[in-house]
């Protein structure tokens, strides 16, 4: 009998990457309301967690080597990428209101890790405090933040294990919570005594211009200058921890972030194909991280599953409350929660669902929930580790 199980770091890498693309090819074929209620990036963690649990690679040396070097190369490229979309500058635009709201949700989610952690942590595992700091950055800025927390904090893959099946899970309700939610939306802003529309808190879209289009130099000079940056984060970053300071790949995500904002104030800003590559980056770390988790974890981590359900309802009374108090439609606090919850993509699919004038507004959420999220999982994992 011939033995199919993956061995080689190539072989893995290739499943890996074939797996990312054949569901996103899918979604584009399909258009099916599966990708609505659950996204490609949940699949995608999904898809190889089913691949490890149904034995499909072996983690021998090579495929480790491979796992580990794509993965700690590729997360720096990634976070400068992404990271030419932060100003400051385009913050303003959202209105006091709507920050207001946007860091409710933030501070909400982190209250909810510590005080959840308060009344479960005898039913969950010793790494708890930190596993959870690293799902508080992911609820609150988006997978690139969880991915960067992950490997600051050197949270192993198989201390994550039930944490990630929480995340996945847990966020999945949530996203179909919040879409059920859309032919009640003027009966709950009745009922909060909101009568202002929702175009009231909408930002205008600024354009930019449109004249460049992703081609070949594009990429080129994404996959340049991301590797470049990647480079100096590394050996910077590698040169602090010896000095005493801590892990180098925390200072290696402070590093490559710090670069990609201080880029963003320069034509580097409009290269067209950064999006794109970095979300290329984000599928693939994606599937690395849940490549060593098995399903089979779920029926040992009920517990994780009902911390995941009751952090999200202290979040989501909270998030009631503050559009009550604030005068805010419910549209746009279910959008700005899933703007940290989730990422730009869900977001986006959310506030089209209620609005597509809402998009804007959406996507700056993101990108206040992605500047804050590593900070507040870091002060999480903080509090947490104190506490305990």
């Amino acid at each position: 009998m011939v033995d199919l199980m993956i061995t080689d770091g190539l072989a893995f890498l290739t499943v890996i990457v074939s797996m990312c693309a054949s569901l996103l090819a899918l979604e584009q074929a399909l258009n099916s309301r599966l990708f609505t209620w659950f996204p490609p990036i949940v699949l995608v963690m999904f898809g190889a967690m089913l691949g490890y649990t149904l034995g499909a690679w072996e983690f021998t040396e090579s495929v480790r080597e491979t796992r580990e070097s794509t993965r700690d190369l590729l997360i720096p490229m990634m976070l400068f990428l992404m990271s030419l979309k932060f100003r400051f500058s385009d913050l303003k635009k959202l209105g006091p209101k709507i920050i207001l709201l946007c860091l409710v949700s933030a501070t909400t989610i982190v209250a909810g890790f510590v005080i959840t952690h308060l009344l479960m942590s005898r039913f969950l595992g010793e790494e708890s405090s930190q596993t959870f700091g690293v799902m508080a950055a992911g609820w609150t800025g988006g997978t690139q933040n969880f991915v960067a927390i992950k490997e600051a904090l050197q949270v192993t893959d198989s201390a994550m294990s039930y944490t990630l099946l929480m995340g996945a899970l847990c966020y999945s309700v949530w996203l179909v919570v919040i879409m059920a939610l859309r032919p009640h939306r003027q009966s709950i802003n009745r009922k909060l005594g909101l009568k202002a529309p929702a175009v009231e808190f909408v930002c205008v879209e600024e354009h930019e211009s449109d004249g460049e289009r992703i081609d070949v130099s594009a990429l080129m000079t994404c996959l340049g200058i991301s590797l470049l940056a990647a480079s100096i984060s590394t050996f910077l970053g590698s040169k602090i921890s010896s000095l005493g300071g801590s892990s180098a790949m925390l200072w290696t995500v402070i590093l490559s972030t710090f670069l990609g904002a201080l880029a963003a104030h320069t034509p580097l800003k409009k290269i067209p194909a950064s999006g794109e590559v970095s979300g290329v980056m984000l599928y693939i770390i994606v599937a690395l991280i849940g490549s060593e988790v098995s399903l089979t974890a779920i029926l040992d981590a009920p517990f994780y599953i009902l911390s995941g359900f009751i952090i999200l309802s202290i979040h989501g009374a909270a998030m009631i409350t503050a559009a009550k108090i604030l005068k805010i439609d419910i549209a746009v606090a279910a959008i700005a929660s899933v703007a940290n919850i989730g990422s730009a993509p869900s977001a986006t699919v959310v506030a089209a669902t209620y609005g597509e004038q809402l998009i804007p507004t959406a996507i700056l959420m993101s990108l206040f929930g992605s500047l804050v999220g590593s900070f507040l999982g870091l002060l999480t994992a903080e509090v947490l580790s104190s506490l305990a």
